[in-house]
């Protein structure tokens, strides 16, 4: 929530930020899905916000904040956005205290699948009416808007393949697990950078692994590229050590009696950021890597030189 402040203190209306001073009543309706249609056009690639409750003025933000008992239910815009906009807008409504105001977040993300625009008519709104988020205003949608839609639109999609970390490659200080890069864009794809954070079963972070590359161990200068409309298998290789078993709490023949979550973050040469989680991950490890864990078990272990 610290990006929501700084925001709030700091933003100003741009192609992922606009501020409005109340919420968005059935009269406005129109509005709401012009303001949501542009947000989810723009070229910004992350997030973009709309917040409730706060005036911008040429002088700077006034909080005006919205009585706590006038907050409409995000399930009233959800319907008249999904009711009017195609494909369907992914966002979320919601309440967020900031210095004793009540503020409305609209938060419009995973917008990967443009050009969205109106489906039928509503009040005004004509359909097939597309509209773009340009700085602070609407505007829109002309040839090279759509063209830049389409050329850059698609997914970069993650997959575990399967459920287990293997703590086995010793001399390299590796472990490895297999999954699946998709790039169904029209673009070429280039990871440079990554890491899995194994957390417990209470959404502790226990320790995070650097990513070394995929199908073969290159260190922290790997980079893995993805070709358009394209896909890749292969064993992950991130970082391990002999410090890793004992923060994760394993057993001296390198199996943890419990499970874990594993959250993969990619980063590509534009520093876009990719992620997916693995709910319910298991790790096996072998035995060198376990001198540690043996030794604080006052246990013998032959190997200690990783």
């Amino acid at each position: 929530m610290d990006s929501i402040i700084n925001l709030i203190e700091y933003g100003y209306e741009c192609e992922y930020l606009d501020y409005k001073e109340k919420q968005y009543s059935k009269e406005k309706h129109s509005d709401l899905i012009t303001d949501i249609m542009a947000m989810a056009n723009s070229r910004h690639e992350g997030d973009k916000f709309i917040i409730i409750g706060v005036k911008d003025k040429p002088d700077g933000k006034q909080i005006k904040g919205i009585p706590s008992e006038e907050f409409i239910d995000s399930a009233t815009y959800t319907q008249v956005i999904h009711s009017n906009i195609e494909p369907e807008i992914q966002f979320d409504y919601f309440k967020y205290e900031y210095n004793g105001y009540t503020l409305g977040i609209f938060r419009i993300y995973n917008t990967n699948n443009k050009p969205y625009m109106i489906k039928k008519n509503f009040n005004k709104l004509n359909m097939g009416l597309c509209l773009v988020r340009k700085g602070s205003t609407n505007s829109a949608a002309k040839r090279s808007d759509f063209d830049f839609m389409y050329k850059y639109n698609g997914n970069f999609e993650m997959k575990f393949l399967e459920e287990t970390l293997y703590g086995i490659h010793v001399n390299s200080g590796c472990a490895s697990i297999k999954i699946l890069l998709a790039n169904t864009t029209e673009c070429p794809i280039t990871i440079i950078s990554g890491y899995i954070n194994i957390l417990n079963k209470d959404g502790e972070n226990i320790t995070r692994l650097p990513v070394y590359g995929l199908d073969k161990i290159v260190g922290a200068d790997f980079q893995i590229s993805i070709f358009p409309k394209t896909e890749i298998v292969g064993d992950l290789f991130v970082g391990f050590s002999s410090s890793d078993p004992l923060r994760l709490g394993m057993g001296e023949y390198g199996i943890a009696n419990q499970e874990y979550r594993f959250d993969l973050v990619l980063f590509d040469a534009r520093d876009k950021e990719y992620s997916m989680t693995l709910e319910q991950g298991n790790i096996l490890v072998k035995e060198d890597f376990l001198w540690k864990v043996r030794n604080k078990k006052g246990l013998l272990h032959e190997i200690k030189n990783h």
